[in-house]
């Protein structure tokens, strides 16, 4: 697989460069026909590592053109809806923002088009040779093209491939989709004899993961797999190889848990599902279903020996509106909702995954309503985790954490920093010894970027940008016992190398 760090000055300089980018990031509404980026880590990141290195290469001598998706505007039947919330105009305007900071006016960014019927204006500039040495051209929402015939979409990519002279894959969060923009047009690219490599980001996910994934088919019994968020049948197929894996635990929070409590604890042929489940749960959510696959994956881990470590207490509410809540060993689904995992489980948890026979731990979903929008304490249970399992990486060289992306990724931004500051300058004394007055030394870190901070100051704590890109490599990997490179088990990486 090509990458862009290996790549020279002469592959970049006055070419034309289309870079997939992963900027599906948060917005809210701050005005009437505006909205306001929220968490903007993604595209930081980029700017830190992939587009810096396209600078050092280019001095901003070359084109660039950016796509990225946002949102899911294709499952919404009215047009009018992509000009709010699914407009990549305002990532374009906050990218632009930080992009100013640091390269000043080394370049010039051109905001996308509103509207699907103008992506190829787009294109038409860039044939014109408007788009001037260091331009930057947005193209519009990738997703906007998903309810257009199938022949526009063609002619679409096709145009982008021979327009373009590199392509450059930053996006891991969606490489497990074998999307036109991920899959069709790097292998045009590569046909009529274009460079097409993995940025570094696409590169450094694959190898955490492996790293991982490697670990856990060598020492499965040492392996953690901590699994939150609303669905089992969402995570069935990663929990199902996890547990056919062999590994040591499983450790169950968030709204999921619900279908693992009600089989545990009800007669399976008297399942009834309490008023206040089947209220929440929604159209999409069967609850009867979430309830067997518990079921199913309560089984198969009981005959391989696999414990499933259920919460000790939970924060329950009989509003999910209401700020209010009390703890409750078990909650009674018949008046309340469990919104977080309580105290106690925090500290059962924590000591867990502390253990020094625990090395290898992965996580992914939320362990409760971590975004909550009048009580942010339902955070409590996450933070509290995520700060165990970096404290544990900065104790233990030998451990080994990643986090598998969307929300999950989101609760590091909760970390209290002089936590840190106090857990690693405990670490550091033990280092330097008794020649040095304790008192006086002591560690501030600045709180401007807190991601960067905790995605870097240890090597052995990693938090992947994908939920659903790192779900699948580690899925296929552990399938296949990882007996090919890391580059093929993910439709974009493998593309990339074929």
């Amino acid at each position: 697989m090509k990458l862009l760090e290996k790549l020279k000055a002469k592959d970049l300089l006055h070419k034309t460069i289309f870079i997939r980018t992963d900027f599906n990031v948060p917005l809210k509404k701050d005005t009437p026909g505006r909205f306001l980026v929220t968490d903007d880590e993604r595209i930081r990141r980029f700017l830190d590592r992939c587009f810096k290195r396209i600078h050092e290469l280019t001095q901003g001598n070359c084109r660039i053109i950016i796509g990225s998706h946002l949102g899911r505007p294709h499952k919404h039947l009215s047009d009018n809806s992509w000009d709010g919330i699914f407009n990549l105009q305002f990532v374009c305007s906050h990218f632009e923002t930080l992009l100013k900071k640091e390269y000043e006016d080394s370049y010039i960014v051109f905001p996308p088009e509103s509207m699907d019927s103008q992506l190829k204006h787009s294109i038409e500039m860039v044939k014109k040779n408007q788009l001037p040495l260091g331009g930057i051209k947005f193209l519009p929402n990738l997703r906007y093209l998903l309810k257009r015939e199938t022949s526009y979409r063609d002619e679409f990519i096709k145009d982008l491939a021979n327009i373009c002279d590199v392509y450059i894959n930053c996006a891991f969060g969606t490489s497990h989709r074998e999307t036109r923009s991920i899959i069709k047009l790097p292998n045009l690219m590569k046909k009529r004899n274009k460079l097409a490599v993995a940025g570094m980001l696409l590169n450094e996910e694959i190898l955490r993961l492996g790293e991982l994934a490697q670990r856990i088919i060598k020492e499965p019994e040492h392996t953690v797999f901590i699994v939150g968020g609303a669905k089992v049948s969402d995570k069935i197929s990663i929990i199902k190889q996890f547990v056919q894996s062999g590994i040591g635990r499983i450790i169950l929070g968030g709204k999921m848990v619900n279908a693992f409590l009600l089989d545990r604890d009800l007669k399976k042929d008297q399942i009834k599902i309490p008023a206040k489940l089947k209220a929440k749960a929604g159209k999409e959510n069967n609850i009867h279903e979430e309830v067997m696959l518990a079921g199913k994956i309560i089984k198969m881990a009981e005959d391989k020996g696999v414990e499933i470590i259920f919460p000790v207490d939970y924060k329950v509410s009989s509003d999910f509106d209401s700020p209010k809540f009390s703890i409750s060993e078990a909650p009674d689904f018949n008046k309340e909702l469990q919104l977080d995992i309580g105290p106690n489980s925090i500290k059962k948890f924590s000591e867990i995954l502390l253990n020094s026979n625990v090395k290898n731990i992965f996580w992914n979903g939320p362990l409760g309503a971590f975004d909550h929008p009048t009580n942010k304490g339902y955070a409590k249970g996450s933070v509290g985790i995520a700060q165990s399992l970096f404290n544990k990486c900065i104790r233990n060289k030998d451990s080994l954490v990643v986090i598998g992306g969307g929300d999950t990724a989101a609760i590091v931004q909760q970390f209290n920093l002089s936590s840190i500051e106090k857990e690693f300058l405990k670490e550091l004394n033990k280092v330097i010894g008794n020649n040095i007055n304790h008192k006086l030394f002591e560690i501030k870190f600045s709180d401007h970027d807190l991601y960067t901070l905790v995605n870097y100051f240890v090597t052995n704590f990693f938090i992947s940008t994908g939920g659903g890109a790192s779900l699948v490599f580690l899925e296929s990997f552990l399938k296949d016992k990882g007996r090919k490179s890391f580059s093929q088990y993910l439709p974009a990486t493998k593309s990339l190398m074929d």
